[in-house]
């Protein structure tokens, strides 16, 4: 039975169960996950080879401490991340969470700096907007003027930031000239890495990074000594159709913040990808610490059979085929309302932009309202955008998503608008 109830801001129906790209509530109403929770359940839910997997494991041990035992299925999953990702990386350090792992970043990149001799290297180049996660060091990186309210003195000496915003009042996202100029008026001596994502989501609603603007990253930050940091916390392990979205440049980053699709939602698990050039000699894991948590091996059983999954059912060539079916039913709904964008993104993450004047933005997003109505159609979508310009909603299913049900999909989609523009006034095509 699909949800038809009116469900306002604030008001949750109640979950019984998932499968699939679909979530069922305790009143029997059906929810096609459009956003994949929030970019996190890649592979769908309730996928019996990562439960059983977890069942196994779970029967064995759940729980050991990485400075007590190794684990079999942790030396197994670096084995496969390692496969995977080409045997580019040198190590790999686990935490909890996408948060933990761009932290693990920040924490690494000072250590690098200081333990070359160069401790005045403390700032971090982050891109306007930009979200990195929601420890006091990930967020203190993070363009995200709304999840930074309130928390001056938290974030206060957590890092030094310094925000690369576009020239071009038209851009999403800055170029090669913009970042060469932040680097330039701060200081190269001063600067310790550059922080980018490849796909924008939470803040900028899918704006896609030029490969051309990563190369020419690469080539900066080679030519002044400063980390290269990819967050792929919500792109990384197949969801753009590529391993890492950012390696179709050609090029590869110094430090690679992972989690959310790495487990697929099926236990807490994140992870830093560690390059060659990052702490020479040492133990990167070593230098990070670390949580209690941090690579169990509950959780890495789970992302085991996730990362088999994927390559088994051949997933992120299908997110790649999936994301320009959806580019295109996307394309063809933003055509229908005056007030929706035309979509942005790659694979099967793409941003479908709402416009929205600074004034009534500032009174109520009009993503949450969409959002809102879209749950009341039966379709989970996720709010994005910092401000009314780069305001979206993202469109971000399972990999395993069928044709049929992205069909589905932008149908209750348009069910949605159309009942956000029925109740704010505004037009359809």
């Amino acid at each position: 039975m699909t949800a038809v109830a009116g469900a306002r801001i604030g008001e949750l129906p109640v979950v019984d169960r998932a499968e699939g790209c679909w979530i069922y509530d305790v009143d029997g109403n059906d929810y096609l996950d459009g956003s994949s929770g929030t970019l996190c359940v890649n592979i769908g839910h309730g996928v019996r080879e990562v439960l059983d997997a977890m069942a196994e494991q779970g029967a064995q041990v759940c729980f050991t401490h990485r400075s007590q035992f190794e684990s079999q299925p942790r030396r197994a999953l670096t084995e496969e991340i390692h496969a995977v990702t080409g045997n580019r990386f040198r190590e790999i350090v686990y935490t909890n969470s996408g948060s933990e792992a761009t932290e693990t970043a920040l924490r690494l990149v000072l250590h690098h700096h200081n333990e070359l001799g160069t401790p005045d290297r403390v700032v971090v180049l982050s891109q306007y907007p930009s979200y990195h996660g929601m420890t006091a060091g990930a967020l203190g990186i993070s363009g995200h003027p709304a999840r930074r309210r309130n928390l001056g003195g938290l974030l206060a000496g957590a890092a030094d930031l310094a925000l690369v915003a576009p020239a071009d009042p038209d851009a999403l996202v800055p170029d090669a000239s913009d970042w060469s100029a932040a680097l330039e008026r701060v200081g190269a001596d001063r600067v310790a890495a550059i922080m980018v994502e490849p796909v924008g989501c939470a803040a900028s609603g899918g704006a896609v990074v030029p490969d051309q603007t990563w190369r020419d990253l690469r080539e900066l930050c080679d030519r002044t000594g400063t980390l290269l940091v990819a967050d792929e916390v919500m792109t990384g392990f197949g969801r753009t159709g590529a391993w890492l979205a950012h390696t179709g440049s050609g090029v590869l980053a110094d430090l690679v913040a992972t989690g959310k699709g790495l487990s697929a939602g099926y236990s807490p698990l994140g992870a830093c990808l560690v390059g060659d050039a990052v702490l020479r000699g040492r133990s990167a894991a070593t230098a990070a610490i670390g949580h209690t948590m941090n690579g169990n091996p509950l959780s890495a059983a789970a992302a085991l059979a996730v990362l088999r999954y994927l390559t088994r059912h051949g997933l992120v060539d299908r997110a790649r085929a999936a994301g320009e079916l959806l580019r295109l039913r996307l394309d063809e709904l933003a055509g229908c309302y005056d007030w929706v964008g035309p979509p942005r993104g790659r694979g099967l993450v793409h941003g479908l932009p709402l416009h929205q004047s600074a004034a009534s933005y500032a009174v109520e997003p009009l993503a949450h309202r969409v959002c809102a109505a879209a749950r009341a159609c039966g379709l989970v979508v996720y709010p994005a955008g910092v401000d009314h310009r780069t305001q979206s909603l993202l469109v971000a299913p399972p990999l395993t998503i069928s044709d049929d049900e992205l069909d589905e999909l932008v149908r209750r989609l348009d069910s949605a608008l159309r009942r956000t523009a029925e109740a704010q006034g505004a037009s359809s095509r």
